[in-house]
C-alpha cells in the first residue's frame, strides 16, 4: 500500500479585468462629466446673452441680432453674431455684419473677439445733433476682454491698416488710414476703482480738418494717449460724464505723446510715465497734467504742460489739437506767432479753467468736454 500525500491542486482564481477596462471606464466617465459640463455651460451662455439682450432693450438700448447658438466642443465656447447692432439712447453703438466671440470652455472669464467684415460705429448726438456713423475696415480687428467679474477688466482692441469713412464730413475724424491702432483699459495697481488706459496709432493719415491732415496730408503720424482715469463703476453704470464728475471723477498722469514726419514707432502695450518726444521728426509734441477733473458740464479743469520740437508754428499745432478755436486764431496769433527751432524745445502751459483754455491771460478757446 503506497500513502499518496500529494495534496489536490486548488483552483487558480481569474485574472481581474479592472487593469484593462478601468481606465477605460474612467475616461469614460471623464468625458460623459465633461460633456454634460459643456452643453449645460453653452444652454447657461445661450440664456444669459439673450437676458442681457433683454435687459438692454429694456433700459432703451437698441440690441438686435440673429438667433445665436453656442458651438466649439469640446474645448471652446464660440458665439457667431450675425447683423449684431448695439445703440445706446445717446446714439452711441456699433454694429457688425459678423462677430465671432469665443472663450477657452475652463476659463469662462476671458473671452476674444473679432470682426473680420469690420464695423460701423455710430457716433452719437450732440446738442442734439446726430453725428453720423463710422465704417472701420481693417486687418485683424479684434478685442479681448480678460477677468470680466472683476470691477474693472482689462480690456484690448486691436487693428491693422485700418481704414475709416465717417458719414458727416461736417466731424472729421482724426485720421482715415492707419497702420497699427491699439487701445488698452486694464485695473491701476493698489487703487481700487480706477483703470489704466491708453490709445496708440501709427501710421497715420487723413483729410484736411483732421488731426493726421492738418499736419501734412503726405506725411504720416504717430500718436499715444494714456492716463488712469477714477471712479470707473459709475462710468460703467452710468455712462454720463456728469454722474462721473458728481462722483469725483479725474484723469491723472495724463500723457500725449505726438510725432510727425521721421516716424519713430511708439511702444506697444506699455503704459509709461513720462513724457519725452520720440526722435527726430518734422514735429515732436509732448503733453502732460498730472490731474485733470470735469466740472458740471463736463469741461476739463487742470493745467496741461506742452513741449515742442519741429518746424511747425505752435499755433498751428493748438489749432490742429482743437487747444485753440478758429474765431481766437488772430488774437492768439500776436502771443503765439513763433517759429519751432529745430534745434531747441518750446515749452508753454494751457490752463483750464471756468469754461475756457487759457495762455497766460488770453483765453483761446473753450474748454474741451469730456466724451461720454
Amino acid at each position: 500500500m503506497t500513502d499518496d500525500l500529494t495534496l489536490p491542486a486548488k483552483p487558480q482564481k481569474k485574472a481581474s479585468r479592472w487593469g484593462l477596462f478601468g481606465p477605460v471606464m474612467l475616461l469614460a466617465l471623464i468625458c460623459a462629466a465633461w460633456s454634460g459640463y459643456w452643453f449645460y455651460t453653452a444652454g447657461r451662455i445661450q440664456a444669459q446673452v439673450l437676458q442681457h439682450q433683454k435687459a438692454l432693450i429694456a433700459a432703451g438700448y437698441q440690441a438686435s441680432f440673429d438667433p445665436i447658438k453656442v458651438t466649439g466642443f469640446p474645448y471652446r465656447m464660440v458665439i457667431d453674431f450675425h447683423r449684431l447692432n448695439i445703440i445706446s439712447p445717446n446714439g452711441k453703438g456699433f454694429s457688425a455684419p459678423e462677430l465671432r466671440a469665443e472663450a477657452n470652455a475652463y476659463a469662462l472669464d476671458n473671452w476674444v473677439a473679432a470682426a473680420p467684415q469690420g464695423l460701423t460705429l455710430y457716433r452719437g448726438r450732440t446738442g442734439g445733433i446726430d453725428r453720423g456713423k463710422v465704417s472701420v475696415m481693417g486687418n485683424g480687428l479684434r478685442a479681448s476682454a480678460f477677468n470680466l467679474s472683476k470691477p474693472v477688466p482689462t480690456v484690448a482692441i486691436e487693428g491693422d491698416n485700418l481704414v475709416l469713412a465717417a458719414s458727416d464730413a461736417g466731424y472729421p475724424l482724426p485720421f482715415t488710414t492707419a497702420k497699427t491702432l491699439e487701445a488698452h483699459l486694464r485695473p491701476t495697481n493698489n487703487v481700487p476703482d480706477s483703470a489704466d488706459f491708453m490709445l496708440n496709432f501709427t501710421g497715420a493719415q487723413g483729410q484736411p480738418k483732421s488731426l493726421a491732415g492738418d499736419f501734412g496730408a503726405s506725411k504720416a503720424l504717430s500718436l499715444q494717449v494714456e492716463g488712469a482715469i477714477s471712479h470707473v463703476s459709475t462710468l460703467r453704470d452710468t455712462g454720463a460724464s456728469g454722474a462721473w464728475a458728481a462722483k469725483g471723477g479725474q484723469v491723472s498722469a495724463f500723457r500725449l505723446k505726438l510725432v510727425q514726419g521721421g516716424l519713430a514707432p511708439l511702444p506697444a502695450n506699455i503704459f509709461t510715465t513720462d513724457c519725452k518726444a520720440a526722435s527726430a521728426g518734422d514735429l515732436n509734441v509732448c503733453a502732460s497734467s498730472d490731474l485733470l477733473t470735469p466740472d458740471a458740464a463736463g469741461r476739463v479743469n487742470g493745467k496741461l504742460n506742452i513741449e515742442m520740437s519741429g518746424t511747425f508754428n505752435p499755433i498751428d499745432v493748438l489749432v490742429a489739437l482743437n487747444l485753440i478755436s478758429q474765431e481766437n486764431m488772430t488774437i492768439a496769433r500776436p502771443l503765439l506767432n513763433m517759429t519751432l527751432a529745430t534745434q531747441g524745445a518750446q515749452k508753454f502751459a494751457v490752463e483750464f479753467h471756468d469754461g475756457g483754455a487759457w495762455i497766460g491771460p488770453l483765453k483761446v478757446s473753450d474748454a474741451p468736454i469730456l466724451p461720454y
